[in-house]
Formats: structure tokens, sequence, C-alpha cells
């Protein structure tokens, strides 16, 4: 006898997801699968370009946008169940979505989903972990296929949800399907179960009208998180996701856009294509059209990278890449270098009477406006110089120019050495016009 270990698992978990899918998942697991390939059930993603493969469910395009795979029925671990049903899990996609927003090279993560959505366990970890990323880096969720119940939760999570005109969205609630063992003549053993009189409600019997009220209650309680999660991460309220969010149904395209459950249509390489270069472009929609001026133009975005450890070096990096014309307008227009003007310099500095001057002002790296800005300096520095008769000390003064302190102090030594030049030649005069004005007696009446 053969144990039905994918079909064991698929009747002990809640699930939410689309109620087709989850009866040919029934159908899969109830079969034999001894002549199954397992390798049959690698997704692939349907995209215009591929790009590096960096885990087995996420690609990193050009651009530094990284793109995460969600196909298929979503479980929480990988296991059997996985391989003979297909999909993804929630522990490989909490995996690829938290290297992608610590990978500085990253500037922006897609979760490319067609699910129809799967187990309930672990779908409100990963939602949290992706709505909590929220403004660190940009999320956008692109629907091509659909997505439906669980795989619709994480989509809602993240900043905006694009979906083509055919896709699908919806089927919030969950779904817990139930096989009963029925007794067999032909059976060799009989099944007891006992449970601890302490526990009455451990093993609830759904046949009965009390076991199946409390398995109703769980369920309503895990559909009540997903239609609050949902609220939130869509900004509207409960009822309007209860009332205009299909109610458990599914809606398509414009009309899930019209009702709030998307942010608008779009494909799969544009979304690429805009966070790529921040400009966004939204697919028209066919009911409306555009009568005001400049109505449809593109709008811009910019995702900057958010991880904490993150260097000024590279968030400028991040902002140069994505819009340099703003980096641009931040510098402002390449300035005018002094060398390119040399004629004209040379002129003002022979006009200013500080014709020597130009040598200090055409050298590499100084800008036309800070040699005139030091040329109207030297001027000045000669004019007060000339006003307190110190005009010789302006070579050796205009060499520090640029060194206010120094300058200074040079100056206070010039002014101080010529105060004493000064007085040593006014003591020189007196002594020698005393020599020849005093009057001495005895050498009068010796000449006479």
């Amino acid at each position: 006898m053969k144990h039905k270990f994918a079909l064991n698992y698929l009747m002990s978990q809640p699930w939410a997801l689309d109620q087709q899918l989850l009866s040919l998942m029934s159908d899969i697991a109830n079969r034999e699968v001894d002549s199954l390939s397992l390798d049959d059930f690698v997704p692939e993603s349907l995209a215009g370009k591929s790009g590096k493969k960096i885990t087995r469910g996420m690609e990193k395009r050009e651009g530094g946008v990284a793109l995460i795979h969600v196909s298929g029925v979503i479980s929480r671990y990988a296991n059997l169940f996985t391989n003979i049903c297909g999909g993804t899990t929630t522990q490989l996609l909490a995996q690829d979505f938290t290297q992608a927003l610590n990978d500085p090279s990253i500037k922006a993560i897609v979760f490319n989903c067609d699910s129809p959505g799967g187990e309930a366990n672990g779908i409100h970890e990963l939602a949290e972990m992706i709505y909590q990323a929220r403004g660190k880096k940009r999320i956008v969720a692109y629907v091509g296929g659909m997505a439906c119940s669980a795989c619709y939760w994480i989509a809602s999570a993240c900043n905006e949800v694009v979906m083509d005109a055919t896709a699908t969205a919806g089927s919030i609630g969950t779904v817990l399907q139930m096989r009963r063992r029925k007794p067999k003549a032909e059976d060799d053993f009989e099944t007891i179960e006992i449970v601890s009189s302490q526990s009455p409600n451990k093993r609830q019997d759904p046949g009965t009208e009390t076991g199946r009220a409390a398995y109703q209650k769980h369920l309503d309680d895990l559909a009540e998180v997903f239609v609050q999660r949902v609220a939130r991460n869509m900004a509207v309220d409960r009822d309007t996701v209860i009332n205009d969010f299909g109610g458990g149904g599914i809606l398509v395209g414009q009309a899930a856009v019209d009702k709030g459950m998307a942010h608008r249509l779009g494909s799969l390489e544009g979304v690429i294509a805009e966070l790529k270069t921040g400009k966004k472009n939204t697919m028209p929609d066919p009911n409306q059209t555009n009568t005001a001026a400049g109505e449809g133009e593109s709008n811009i975005t910019l995702t900057l990278p958010g991880s904490e450890a993150m260097s000024a070096a590279d968030l400028i990096a991040a902002i140069t890449e994505q819009r340099p014309d703003a980096i641009a307008a931040i510098k402002g227009p390449e300035p005018e270098m002094a060398i390119s003007h040399a004629a004209d310099l040379v002129a003002a500095c022979a006009k200013a009477g500080v014709p020597a001057f130009s040598a200090s002002v055409l050298k590499e790296g100084i800008t036309k406006a800070e040699a005139e800005n030091k040329i109207q300096m030297a001027t000045g520095l000669k004019d007060t110089l000339a006003a307190a008769g110190l005009s010789g000390s302006f070579d050796a003064l205009v060499g520090c120019i640029d060194d206010p302190v120094k300058m200074v102090g040079k100056a206070i030594h010039e002014a101080k050495a010529e105060t004493d030049e000064n007085g040593d030649l006014t003591r020189h005069v007196t002594d020698e016009e005393k020599k020849t004005t005093s009057l001495n007696a005895k050498e009068i009446y010796a000449k006479r």
C-alpha cells in the first residue's frame, strides 16, 4: 500500500487558493507519482528579456532591477508537495527578497506574479516583510496572469500593483478542504482516536454542527486578517475590500483597477524599464480620453537604496544613475576656467596696476570668477598700502593673498620695519642739524 504524503499534506492545511486549482491539486496529489519527473515542475518566467539568474526564483535585470518570480502554488517550505504540485514557497520568496533588499547594486524589486494562491501559513509574515520595506527601495507587483488569494495578499503589500489588461486578481478569503475516512468492512484494523477530556476542541468533527462551526470560525479569523491587511496595504477601508474587491471572486484587468485592487495597467518589460529610468508610463484606460492639456504625461519617480549601511557615496551614485539631470541642476553649469581667458585677465591686471600678478591667477584649476576676485583683492591691497605709505611692501604681501592670517602677520612685520627705518633717519638728520647749529665760544675766539 502506497502512502499519499502529498494528499495528506494538502488535506491538513488551510489554503488561500483559487478553488479550481485546489481541486486540480487534489487530483494530482491523489494519483500515483512514481512516474513523475520532478524536473518538469521547475517554473520559468514569461518575459521579453532574460536577466542574470541570481537564485532559482530571482534574476537581476540591467539597471539594477531584481525580478522575483511568484509562480504556481505557494507553500510555506520546499518539500515533496512542492515538487509534485509545482510552484514556489514563502521561505524562498523571503530569502530572495531579503537578498535583493540588502544588495546595494539593486535599486528596485519587481514581484512577477502568476499564481492562484497557496498555503495560508507564512503568507502574512512575507507580506508584512514586504510592506515594512516600503520606502527602502521601490517594490512593484506585476500581475501578468493571476494574483489570486495568497498571491494577491503578497502583491498588495508592494508599493504598487500593475496588471496586464487580461490578468486577474482577487479571490480574497480562505478555504479548508477535508476528506473523511470511511470505514471499510475489509479493513484489518479499526482506527480508534481518544482525545483528552481537558481538550474537547482538539478533534472537532466537521460532520457535526458544532465541529463545522469551529472550523468555520477558524477560517473566518484567518480571512479577517487577510481583509484587514489588504485594506491597509491598498489604503482603503475594510468595507471597500468586502464590497468592491470581488467578495471572494476575481476581477479582470481594468475592472480590478477601477475597483482599486490594482493601481494601473502595464506590462512587465514596461515596469522594468520605468524602474530603470525613473519614468513611469501608464497604459491608457480605453474608457477614458485625455482632454486637458498635458494630461497623460509621464510621471517621474526616484528609487533610492534603503539599507541603513548605505554610504553617502552609494546614495549619490544611485541618484546620479537615475537622475543625472538633477545632479547637473544641483552642480550648476561647468565654470569657465581662467586659462581660457588668459588675455583678458592679463589686461585686467595691467589696468589695475598689478601686471606681475597675472602669473598668480593663470594656473590650472582656477576659474575665471576666482581669478577676477583675486585681481580685485590685489587692487584693494595695493591701494591700501599706498595710503599707508607702504607701497614697497606690496610684492611681499600679495603672495599671501589667499592666506589672510599669514598676510596680516607679514603686514605687521613690514609696518614695523618701515617705522624703524624712518626712526633711524630722523635721528641721523637731527644729529647732523645739532652739529651745524650749535655755538662754541672757545672756537670763535680761537679763530679770531
